[in-house]
């Protein structure tokens, strides 16, 4: 068997991670980057967000959505 690490050092970041890395690199040069690369803001979740998703969970709205959207939604435009 080969080693865990002759395995693993071809692997390559995933592209949301890359870039990510990106953005860091540029933020290390002094531009200001809102970070929403992987899916996590650099900012605070509002209080109404918060609250509106503890009473999704609540309500059992923990499953995945339908990839053309939830058609109730679809169907209010």
């Amino acid at each position: 068997m080969r080693p865990f690490t002759d395995r693993v050092t071809p692997l390559r970041p995933e592209g949301a991670y890359a870039v990510l890395a990106q953005a860091q690199a540029l933020e290390a040069h002094g531009r200001k980057i809102v970070h929403l690369e992987i899916g996590q803001p650099d900012f605070p979740t509002p209080s109404n967000v918060s609250e509106a998703g503890i009473a999704a969970i609540r309500n059992g709205k923990t499953k995945y959505t339908p990839p053309a959207g939830i058609p109730q939604f679809r169907e209010s435009r």
